[in-house]
């Protein structure tokens, strides 16, 4: 927008953005400081309170714009733009391609005259389809008032040539004379005459880019309307619009009666498959309808369709690979042949067992090989103290449909099996391979390698990838892969021991089910909340969560299957059930045996059990348990596996010796990624120390506290804080003097100070002496307050304290 600004007419294309969406609009406005033009992406943190630094500012913010589209219209307003930097310019540009019919509108006020220091920038997004240059003082009232039907139909009679006007500005989508002239049949000159004129009635939508006036269109009948917006897609079509603008005329056509529409809509799908399938999705969706046997436009809708609704996909894939009816087409039967078994694997129609995978990778071939790099290297990042040995070069891969399936399905039936030491450098260089060498073929495969990883303790890059994942499926519209690397993401969060970020991630997980009607995709996210809430203390709430959930659906399913078992094993134990919940978790255990699932660290149900045992009194079973899970660690070795095989024998061996594995425990398990198991191993040792009357007691229990209460693992916090109260008044008892001690216990057990005084041949003026001093050391008031610290020692109803007795 050239010239001053305003108020005013800031108001008027929000009122447009509103009459337009039916919804109030979301304004927000900046101005840009000269002394700041040369900081990236400094207007783009002040607009929209981006705070990470450097590459990760566009995908922060790129979230927040796509949370607050979500909830209704948005006006991203720019005052002083010319000094606007160029970071956030090209982010715009970035966003308004990619929000793709979305209800975004980004207004710049520039000044009369050139741009000043991102010129190159604004020349750009001068050139773009969506931009609109308007001068602010042709703006009309933000008060004009839209004209009721009644006033339409008054119009048409007086002046019938400025709504016919009107109507085809709102059938294009456009105030260009030449084409709303070429629509309306009349002169150019005239038509921008009449267009002024209409803009002065209100009848235009407003100064940016219009999607048509309902009020216009709404009152011709079907018939017509239906022709005038065919006749004005071959007017844009003519004009060598792009053919996404285009198509979109054509997608409320009831036939595709010319080449040309057929034509203009595969190229609008073509041009928005990689970036906007979803709006792809729409255009195939009626090819498809216009011509159901034409096998190519069917597979390209299958395969755009794979992360917005595998279900809606498998259909169209079985047709294709079937027999009948199928399809003649042997290209075009083997690519969906390979896209529907990774569909079945992604709808649970396929056993995500790794007997299963070993079946799909037997199905698609061998896949990529180990050799030689090829293409340009690149080295994966490494995080954490985890080992994680990779190939110092990444092969770049093809763009083979099904290259980097295979290699995700290979990676994640080695992790699943976890056949050896080295087998978990080999998945892990293959998940990394996945992750770096471009996007997949579909967000399943990232998915697959992120989990991976997460397996493997390099949970900073899973969760990295998974957002990423979330973020860019957000913004393509594929609704199935981004709930669906949501859900991982919060799992990942859970077994981190990050209880507070995995509740909340699990319910966003959920609610983007709820929203998108996809119940099928908010099982994992709902299981992990429950697991979430039960750390947190909230048995009720879990409880809740997981009687929402049809077990019997879940029998098949790997993951949802097995963390629900150990979920509801956990709320029993937390209800003070133990053997009920044994009972879920070795089922959780046989399951995962028959499954073929020998990964230590995806379900810690032989870590929970070996606690159970030995809290029903059976330590023998609980060391056969933990010298169970110890061999699968030494089979998948990680900091984290390593360190819980150490925590399951420190907790059922006996007292002499459990001190030494579970101070080895909390070592190792500080350097993994698993708070939670760190803080239950430093909580674990500080009882043995105190129950040795070891003076690092305290310090281990403050310690576990302190990682409890950072990240919201409620249930450990509390008891760590009543072990801490039980370490103080031990603490407390050690400053009493040895003559002091027998006489406090004598008064906590109810007997009088002449009783005392002969029961330990004192003087009562001693015992009084004593017992003032301990008094005063304890902090208690007189003898009631002794029972707390000597419960042993309490009054008895047959120790009857002697009467006429003193204090």
């Amino acid at each position: 927008m050239l010239g001053s600004p305003g108020r005013g007419s800031v108001d008027a294309i929000v009122r447009h953005v509103s009459a337009t969406y039916g919804r109030e609009a979301n304004v927000r406005r900046v101005g840009c400081r000269r002394e700041a033009a040369g900081t990236e992406h400094a207007v783009l943190r002040r607009l929209l309170g981006a705070s990470p630094p450097g590459h990760e500012v566009r995908y922060a913010t790129h979230s927040l714009v796509c949370g607050l589209l979500a909830r209704g219209p948005l006006v991203l307003a720019i005052g002083d733009a010319q000094w606007c930097d160029e970071g956030t310019l090209r982010f715009i540009d970035h966003l308004m391609r990619t929000t793709h019919r979305q209800p975004l509108t980004v207004l710049l006020h520039l000044p009369p005259g050139l741009p000043g220091p991102a010129a190159a920038a604004f020349h750009e997004l001068a050139t773009r389809d969506y931009c609109t240059v308007i001068d602010a003082v042709g703006l009309r009232p933000a008060d004009t008032a839209q004209p009721a039907d009644d006033e339409l139909a008054e119009l048409a009679l007086h002046d019938p040539r400025l709504l016919e006007v009107a109507r085809a500005a709102a059938a294009l989508g456009s105030t260009d004379p030449d084409l709303v002239g070429a629509l309306a049949g009349l002169p150019s000159k005239a038509t921008g005459r009449l267009l002024a004129e209409a803009g002065a009635h209100g009848l235009l939508p407003g100064p940016v880019p219009a999607r048509g006036t309902p009020s216009l269109l709404g009152t011709l009948p079907e018939a017509e309307r239906e022709r005038m917006r065919a006749q004005a897609a071959e007017i844009l079509n003519d004009a060598a619009k792009p053919a996404e603008q285009v198509a979109g005329l054509l997608l409320g056509q009831s036939t595709l009666d010319r080449s040309w529409m057929r034509a203009v809509l595969k190229e609008a799908a073509a041009a928005a498959r990689h970036d906007r399938p979803a709006a792809a999705v729409s255009y195939l969706t009626r090819l498809h309808a216009a011509d159901p046997e034409d096998a190519a436009v069917r597979m390209d809708l299958a395969t755009a369709l794979v992360d917005i609704d595998p279900l809606a996909a498998r259909e169209h894939l079985t047709h294709l690979a079937g027999t009948p009816p199928g399809t003649d087409d042997p290209p075009v039967r083997a690519r969906a042949a390979d896209l529907l078994r990774l569909t079945s694997l992604m709808v649970h129609g396929t056993s995500g067992t790794p007997a299963a995978l070993d079946a799909l990778l037997c199905e698609l071939g061998p896949g990529p090989q180990d050799g030689p790099p090829t293409g340009r290297a690149r080295r994966a990042p490494t995080t954490g103290t985890v080992p994680a040995p990779v190939p110092s070069a990444v092969p770049v891969l093809t763009d083979h449909p099904t290259e980097r399936m295979v290699l995700a399905v290979r990676a994640l039936r080695t992790a699943l099996t976890a056949p050896g030491p080295e087998a978990r450098e080999t998945a892990v260089a293959e998940a990394r391979r996945v992750l770096w060498s471009g996007r997949p073929h579909t967000a399943w495969a990232r998915i697959a390698a992120a989990q991976v990883l997460a397996l493997a303790d390099d949970t900073a890059t899973a969760l990295d990838q998974l957002q990423r994942t979330a973020a860019d499926s957000a913004e393509r519209e594929e609704t199935w892969a981004e709930c669906h690397a949501a859900s991982a993401r919060a799992l990942v969060l859970l077994e981190s021991g990050r209880a507070a970020e995995a509740a909340e991630a699990a319910s966003a997980a959920s609610r983007l089910s709820e929203t998108e009607s996809a119940s099928e995709r908010s099982r994992l996210a709902s299981i992990t909340l429950a697991r979430a809430l039960v750390a947190r203390g909230d048995l009720d709430r879990a409880q809740e969560v997981l009687l929402r959930l049809d077990g019997r659906r879940l029998d098949d399913c790997v993951w949802e299957h097995h963390h629900r078992l150990t979920a509801l094993a956990l709320v029993e134990r937390g209800r003070g059930r133990p053997e009920q919940a044994l009972r879920l978790l070795e089922r959780c255990g046989a399951g995962l045996a028959a499954a073929g699932v020998d990964n230590p660290v995806f379900s810690l149900w032989w870590v929970h059990s070996t606690e159970l045992l030995m809290r029903l009194g059976r330590p023998g079973a609980a060391a056969r348990r933990a010298e169970f899970g110890m061999q699968l660690a030494e089979r998948w070795p990680t900091a984290r596996s390593t360190g819980l095989g150490l925590l399951a024998r420190g907790v059922s061996a006996d007292p002499a010796g459990c001190v030494e594995l579970l101070t080895e425990s909390a070592r190792v398990l500080a350097q993994s990624s698993d708070r939670q198991s760190h803080a239950l191993a430093e909580l674990r040792l500080g009882k043995a120390l105190l129950h040795r009357s070891d003076q690092g007691a305290p310090a281990r229990l403050r310690a576990a506290l302190a990682i409890a209460v950072r990240y919201g693992l409620t249930s450990v916090a509390e008891q760590a804080r009543c072990a801490l109260r039980s370490a103080e008044g031990r603490h407390t008892l050690a400053a009493l003097s040895h003559a002091e001690r027998p006489v406090a216990e004598l008064a906590a057990a109810g007997k009088s100070n002449r009783a005392i005084a002969d029961a330990l041949h004192l003087t009562v003026r001693t015992v009084e002496y004593h017992l003032t001093n301990v008094y005063r050391k304890l902090g208690v008031p007189g003898r009631a307050g002794l029972v707390k610290w000597f419960p042993a020692h309490g009054p008895r109803p047959a120790e009857a304290r002697v009467p006429g007795g003193t204090r």
